[in-house]
């Protein structure tokens, strides 16, 4: 365990902290947390260590029928399972007595306090492991219902039909003709059995180095980076733009379709706590933890749209 003592700062005059002549400790991670994540996915909260979400596809279409004919019978597929398993995540401090009694501006509180955006903060970056490592199948959360990445050219349906949800042929960058692809995905979507359910994508998500040409492509007239006048339709697709700081690449982006049927999902078992303690020991040392409990992944990644990684 690393230990806070008197001795902990070796970078300066080690009395600077004992006599108050310090006019301002300037720390940059004493703010307010940074979390990203929540647009991007169903944010819920279970009581539970582990919950499972079966899939299923009900019945088929009608069939036309020879006068006599019995009506055929049909019944609902049952699929595979995606299971949530809770996982925990802790951080704590440890200062001595001596550095308490002794150090002039309060550190202790300080950074107890910055537990919770330590908390907060660790927590948005693993969730966002799904979002940067999008064609990935070794992730520690899993796959899919269908064993594969969240965004592949290969998912299937159910029964059948085929809803491959990565610009795999182009692995395209953002512009006009990419996210028309996006929008030509998700307004021929099909479901479980190969029929037609249609999206309406919701949002653009980027890394910060594409945020200009997020912005030229869903507010000019006219298609951008052209000479034409072509008139410009994605503005009447009404996205949400949402720039993303915590995607790694600065070519990614992707589109989502947020509704009844999205499902990327975080389960929130417990927010970060906060416990304070002596020390079990006799140094009366005291010790801050924050423990929190969450678990996140996607069952159907259909409603999600990978451009470009």
């Amino acid at each position: 365990m690393s230990t806070i003592t008197t001795r902990w700062d070796t970078t300066s005059p080690q009395h600077l902290l004992k006599d108050g002549l310090i006019r301002e400790i300037f720390d940059t991670t004493i703010r307010e947390a940074k979390v990203f994540y929540t647009p991007l996915v169903n944010d819920l909260t279970t009581k539970d260590e582990w919950v499972s979400d079966l899939r299923m596809a009900g019945l088929e279409e009608a069939s036309e029928l020879a006068e006599g004919e019995n009506i055929p019978i049909s019944r609902p597929t049952i699929g595979g399972t995606k299971t949530y398993y809770q996982r925990q995540w802790g951080a704590g401090v440890r200062m001595t007595n001596r550095m308490q009694k002794f150090n002039k501006y309060n550190l202790w509180k300080r950074w107890v306090a910055d537990l919770a955006r330590v908390q907060k903060e660790s927590k948005d970056v693993e969730v966002h492991v799904i979002f940067n490592s999008p064609t990935s199948t070794s992730l520690t959360c899993g796959t899919g219902y269908d064993s594969l990445a969240l965004a592949s050219n290969s998912h299937t349906g159910l029964v059948t039909g085929t809803d491959d949800n990565y610009d795999n042929y182009l692995n395209a960058a953002l512009s006009v003709s990419s996210v028309e692809d996006g929008r030509y995905y998700f307004a021929t979507l099909n479901d479980d059995n190969g029929s037609y359910m249609g999206a309406n994508a919701t949002h653009l998500v980027y890394n910060p180095a594409l945020h200009f040409t997020a912005k030229q492509i869903v507010g000019s007239d006219y298609v951008p980076f052209e000479e034409s006048n072509t008139i410009n339709i994605v503005p009447e697709m009404k996205l949400t733009l949402y720039e993303n700081p915590r995607l790694t690449s600065s070519t990614m982006w992707f589109m989502l379709a947020k509704g009844p049927k999205y499902d990327i999902n975080v389960f929130t078992a417990q927010d970060p706590d906060l416990e304070i303690m002596d020390a079990p020991d006799t140094t009366r040392d005291r010790v801050a933890t924050s423990l929190q409990y969450f678990t996140y992944g996607w069952g159907d990644p259909r409603l999600y749209f990978l451009g470009r990684t």
